[in-house]
């Protein structure tokens, strides 16, 4: 008997057209990419309700082309973006196989974006943005009239009467092809759960494998294609833009995720993350933003203590300003018997600073902390390998520090919202990169090669989420280094609110 047909489904830009032609190369497969008619305007009706047989457009369109191209020595393949809402009619007619394949919804909404400016011009053309396009886009476009566009209108919009409906007319594109993605994905979700569980796979097209392809061959019963050839088929970059034709230097291109500013990763959770989760590729915390690497760089380097204290003494003004921070508060008669320090290294300066009190060393890094652990005996100091963005203290500390360690943070606001719920008393923390005054919004830059973030910290959004955690006597201001590098740092202190009683007291049991 024949393997039953298959039809390769999910958003654009997400891999599809990539699958189709590598299965495509099968000795047992007539596959078909987008063929005419493609239901661009019928799924769109199907949207928004207002189709009414469904069944009849399938039977003259896509069931016809299955009748003609499937037999007993070929399969028949199709791949197609518009299919989203015909899934189940569609199984129920010819008893099909379903191939959905799905990407990091923040990769396909920048791919979206180069899309729109390199290529096409066309997506989502009511949006009031008008970027700069490439000439191959602005030609395209114009070659196009609005009223012809069927591909963008194919592509979903807010129902009507919905607070998005409303505010549709002043997103960016950008939160247009974020809403998109979220919306089409949840689309081929709920489509498919309805169908028998042996009838789909889905394959994750972020960073796909051979092997995952050739599961997904042998489940589509096809024959014929090597791991080599699917090997180098995947290094093509199948329907890339430079695979199209077009040459795009990077000033031009949307930036990747890892480089998003925090404006951006704010906007796109707000339309996505629900279905960023659905999908696994959230796990509902700030860690959602650290790529896989994050931290790995740290865990392995091994520069010593005489390392540790270079990077000290190069910024030995910011310390010396905090510890006399503390002395002062200590002078005006607040007791400081605790300290949490966020990132705390080998605990250069600090455990000699706060020998008399109890000082808590946190870092990412096993190394390290094993190495104070091994190296720094005062009984009264305790050293944890924690990631305390996301897993906390467990308790509170009088202050809570940081020299220099939100600069290379996944998520800057989730950094500084962890600082105040481990403190009881007060937060301190400098930016090693700069003083940006100017900056709305932080400003990440991802490094592979140190896994970790180099981020220009605007003082205005700390404040923002200072003030709305409840924090006062917030003091954010530049501090000169005294370096000809880097001339002033940021400084940031707050008071955090008072918490309930169940929420202070020691972070010694937590550390241990």
């Amino acid at each position: 008997m024949s393997p039953p047909p298959f039809f390769i489904v999910g958003s654009a830009r997400s891999g599809t057209t990539s699958i189709a032609r590598i299965l495509g190369a099968a000795s047992n497969v007539y596959l078909l990419v987008e063929p005419m008619p493609n239901l661009n305007i019928e799924t769109r009706l199907m949207m928004d309700g207002r189709l009414e047989d469904p069944v009849a457009v399938l039977r003259g369109t896509v069931i016809k082309r299955v009748e003609t191209g499937h037999g007993p020595s070929r399969i028949y393949g199709e791949k197609n973006v518009t299919l989203g809402p015909f899934l189940k009619y569609l199984h129920d007619a010819v008893k099909c196989k379903i191939v959905f394949i799905h990407r990091d919804g923040r990769d396909v909404a920048r791919s979206m974006i180069d899309w729109h400016t390199q290529k096409f011009g066309n997506i989502y053309r009511e949006c009031g943005e008008l970027p700069p396009l490439a000439r191959p886009a602005l030609e395209s476009a114009a070659a196009l009239p609005v009223h012809h566009d069927t591909s963008d209108y194919s592509r979903p919009r807010p129902p009507v009467g919905s607070a998005l409906w409303h505010d549709w007319p002043h997103l960016s594109r950008f939160e247009m092809c974020s809403y998109y993605w979220s919306t089409i994905n949840e689309l081929f979700l709920d489509q498919i759960e309805q169908l028998p569980r042996e009838s789909w796979t889905a394959i994750d097209y972020t960073n796909p494998s051979p092997e995952e392809l050739l599961r997904v061959a042998d489940f589509c019963g096809l024959r014929g294609l090597a791991r080599q050839e699917v090997e180098r088929m995947l290094g093509q970059r199948i329907n890339s833009l430079e695979d199209r034709g077009v040459s795009s230097s990077s000033a031009t291109l949307q930036p990747a995720w890892e480089a998003w500013d925090g404006g951006l990763r704010r906007n796109f959770d707000r339309l996505a993350a629900a279905t960023m989760r659905r999908l696994g590729y959230y796990r509902g915390s700030p860690r959602d933003w650290a790529p896989p690497s994050y931290g790995k760089w740290w865990s392995r380097h091994d520069a010593g203590l005489e390392w540790y204290e270079w990077m000290y003494q190069s910024r030995r003004r910011m310390h010396e300003d905090f510890i006399a921070w503390v002395r002062a508060l200590e002078r005006a008669g607040q007791g400081i018997a605790s300290l949490a320090d966020f990132g705390c290294g080998l605990g250069v300066g600090y455990a000699d600073a706060f020998r008399d009190r109890r000082y808590i060393g946190l870092d990412l890094s096993a190394r390290n902390v094993e190495w104070c652990r091994h190296n720094r005996s005062n009984p009264l100091h305790r050293y944890a390998c924690v990631d305390f963005v996301v897993d906390g203290i467990g308790e509170t500390a009088d202050v809570v520090s940081s020299s220099g360690t939100i600069d290379n943070a996944y998520d800057v606001d989730a950094f500084v919202q962890s600082m105040i719920r481990a403190s009881s008393g007060w937060i301190y923390f400098t930016c090693y990169r700069g003083w940006f005054p100017d900056l709305r919004e932080h400003r990440y830059s991802w490094d592979e090669k140190t896994t970790c973030f180099y981020n220009d910290i605007s003082p205005r959004r700390i404040r923002s989420v200072l003030e709305r955690a409840g924090c006062t006597e917030v003091d954010i201001r530049p501090m000169a280094t005294g370096r000809s590098d880097v001339r002033y740092e940021t400084r940031v202190i707050a008071r955090v609110p008072v918490k309930p009683a169940h929420e202070t007291g020691s972070i010694r049991a937590a550390a241990e």
